[in-house]
């Protein structure tokens, strides 16, 4: 009969929600220059428990080459606790992008790596590479720096320092006890 009963699961996953803009330099594989543009980018996924001390997770990326093209991009994540709870920490992000601008001249599905350092409140600087092209076609070698919003960092996921401030009543994972 006990078995029966409803228990309380706590399975509250971690959530990412950025926006942000900046600037990046991608190599033309044709005229063997770099290209200058002004980024725009957007990233969301999802990952484990934001109570733990490691969180994994996954993301989509979009990143916006004003003048170029956007890449699309899937990734596997791995963040610190304090990332996911929105105060300060790191996120390292690494996959594949799609590319499909330029005639390929800039390499069609690039690998990408993300370095991203979290500030409490939810901004963050994201740092991103491409290198080689899985397609074997034209070379890849650019990168990205941009200063972005996790929306929902600042608000949802939110938990530590800035409570004192702005008391966030029920913060994703809940409260430890």
């Amino acid at each position: 009969m006990a078995s029966a009963l409803p228990r309380i699961a706590k399975a509250d996953p971690t959530s990412w929600l950025a926006v942000g803009g900046g600037f990046g330099l991608q190599r033309d594989g044709a005229t063997d220059t770099m290209d200058r543009a002004g980024t725009l980018n957007a990233t969301f996924g999802v990952g484990t428990s934001p109570n733990a001390r490691v969180v994994v997770g996954g993301v989509v990326r979009s990143v916006t080459y004003f003048s170029l093209g956007t890449d699309l991009g899937l990734a596997a994540r791995i963040t610190s606790g304090g990332f996911s709870r929105g105060d300060w920490g790191l996120a390292f992000d690494a996959g594949v992008a799609a590319r499909l601008w330029k005639d390929g001249d800039h390499g069609r599905t690039p690998l990408q790596a993300v370095l991203t350092l979290g500030m409490p409140w939810g901004p963050q600087l994201a740092v991103g590479a491409q290198f080689l092209s899985l397609a074997g076609n034209t070379g890849t070698a650019g990168g990205f720096v941009a200063l972005e919003i996790d929306f929902l960092r600042l608000t949802v996921m939110r938990k530590g320092s800035t409570d004192a401030y702005w008391f966030n009543p029920s913060p994703a994972g809940g409260r430890e006890q």
